[in-house]
C-alpha cells in the first residue's frame, strides 16, 4: 500500500498489517489526547492529584507538571531559565495533547512558578530524572469518525511524525546538514523555528547560540530518519528471524542471531557495526544519503557526537477500547520511547496524517 508523501519523507515507507485507510481523526477536542507519564510505577496525573507521592530522599525535588499544548522542548528550556537551573526529564511529550509529566529540580525550591499552559505540583523528593528513565506512557486517545477498528497487538516502533518537528517536520534535514558541516544550510532552516543564528559560520558558533544540547536533539532526527528507513526495509524483507540480526534478550544483553530476544535495529552512529543483510542495507542507505558513520564524529564539539545505540524494531500492545457511535475511545500503555502515533498510523493509515490529527 502506498504511504502518504509526508510518510516517505520522514522514513515510514510501508505498514506492517494489512487493511485499508479508515477516515478516522485524531484531536478534534483537546481531551482527545492524553498523556499520562509513568516514572518508577507512579502515574503522573495521580502524583498531580496528590494520590501518589514519592516518600523517599533524594537531592532533587520531584514535580509533577500538566502541560496544554506546548512543545516539550521549548517548555522544559523556558521552566529552566524561569527557574535558574537545570530541569531533568525523562521524555517528550507529544505538543497537541493534556499531558502529565515528571520533572526534577535539584537545590531549594521554595515556590513553583506560574507559566501559561503549565500547572505545576510537588511530587516529593528523589533522584534526578534523566532521558529514557520512565517506565512508559500510558495514553487515552479519542479517534472519531469511526465506527469500528481492527487492533494489532504488534507495531512497527517507527519514530513518529513529532519527532520531526510540529509546525513543519524537518529537524532531521537540519541534523543531516549539521552531519554535512553544512552551517549555512542548518542555520537557514533554524531560523524557519525562530533563532537566531544567521551570524553562525562554525559548529561551535551554532551551539553558543541555541545550545549543544538543541543540536544534539537535530542530530538524533538525522538518526530517527535512517532507523525508519532500516526499519521500513526490514518489514519488506519480512520479519523472521535471520543471519546478522541483533537481538534483546529477556535479561537485557543485546546478542545476535540466532540468539532469541526482541529484534533491534540501530540508531546509527560513529560506533555502529552491523553484519549480514542490516551491513548491506546500512550501506546502501548511507551511500544514498551521502553520509558516513564517521560524520556522527563530531570533534570541534565532541558532546553533540552519536556514536551508536540500539532500539526495538517492533513494540507489543494491550489495548482497551470503548466503542461509541461516531467515535472510538482507546486506552493502552507504550513503554519508554514508543509513539503512540506510531500505534495509531498502523490502525488508521491515514490518507492525509496533517488533516486527519497525527501532526
Amino acid at each position: 500500500m502506498e504511504v502518504p508523501p509526508i510518510d516517505s519523507h520522514l522514513g515510514m515507507l510501508t505498514y506492517m498489517s494489512g487493511g485499508s485507510p479508515i477516515n478516522g481523526r485524531l484531536r478534534e477536542k483537546l481531551s482527545d489526547f492524553i498523556v499520562d507519564e509513568v516514572l518508577l510505577g507512579k502515574r503522573a496525573s495521580r502524583a498531580f492529584l496528590g494520590i501518589d507521592k514519592f516518600e523517599g530522599g533524594g537531592v532533587s525535588y520531584l514535580v509533577v507538571m500538566k502541560r496544554v499544548r506546548m512543545d516539550s522542548f521549548e517548555m522544559i528550556s523556558k521552566l529552566s531559565k524561569k527557574l535558574g537551573r537545570r530541569v531533568g526529564y525523562a521524555g517528550m511529550k507529544d505538543a497537541r495533547s493534556i499531558s502529565f509529566q515528571f520533572i526534577s529540580v535539584q537545590g531549594s525550591l521554595r515556590e513553583l512558578p506560574e507559566m501559561e499552559g503549565l500547572s505545576l505540583r510537588y511530587a516529593g523528593r528523589g533522584e534526578m530524572i534523566y532521558l529514557g528513565m520512565n517506565d512508559g506512557n500510558h495514553f487515552t486517545v479519542v479517534i472519531r469518525g469511526a465506527d469500528t477498528i481492527e487492533l494489532p497487538k504488534i507495531f512497527p516502533n517507527f519514530f513518529s511524525y513529532q519527532r520531526f518537528g510540529v509546525k513543519r517536520p524537518y529537524n532531521h534535514e537540519i541534523g543531516k546538514a549539521i552531519l554535512l558541516r553544512d552551517i549555512e544550510g542548518a542555520s537557514s532552516m533554524i531560523s524557519e523555528q525562530g533563532y537566531e543564528v544567521s551570524a553562525a559560520r562554525s559548529l561551535k558558533q551554532l551551539s553558543e547560540m541555541i545550545g549543544s544540547e538543541l543540536i544534539r536533539f537535530y542530530v538524533h532526527s538525522y538518526q530517527s530518519y535512517i532507523f525508519n528507513l532500516i526499519l521500513s526495509r526490514r518489514i519488506e524483507l519480512g520479519i523472521d528471524p535471520r543471519h546478522g540480526d541483533f537481538v534483546l534478550r529477556p535479561n537485557g544483553e543485546i546478542a545476535l542471531y540466532p540468539e532469541r530476544g526482541s529484534l533491534l535495529l540501530p540508531l546509527v552512529g560513529g560506533l555502529t557495526e552491523a553484519r549480514g543483510w542490516l551491513a548491506e542495507e546500512l550501506a546502501s542507505i548511507l551511500r544514498e544519503e551521502g553520509v558516513s558513520k564517521e560524520m556522527f564524529i563530531f570533534r570541534e564539539l565532541p558532546e553533540v557526537s552519536a556514536l551508536g545505540d540500539f532500539r526495538k524494531a517492533f513494540c507489543e500492545v494491550e489495548p482497551k477500547i470503548v466503542e461509541r457511535e461516531g467515535f472510538i475511545v482507546l486506552s493502552f500503555f507504550l513503554e519508554s520511547g514508543a509513539y503512540a502515533t506510531s500505534y495509531l498510523r498502523e490502525i488508521i493509515k491515514p490518507r492525509d496524517p496533517i488533516a486527519q490529527g497525527f501532526i
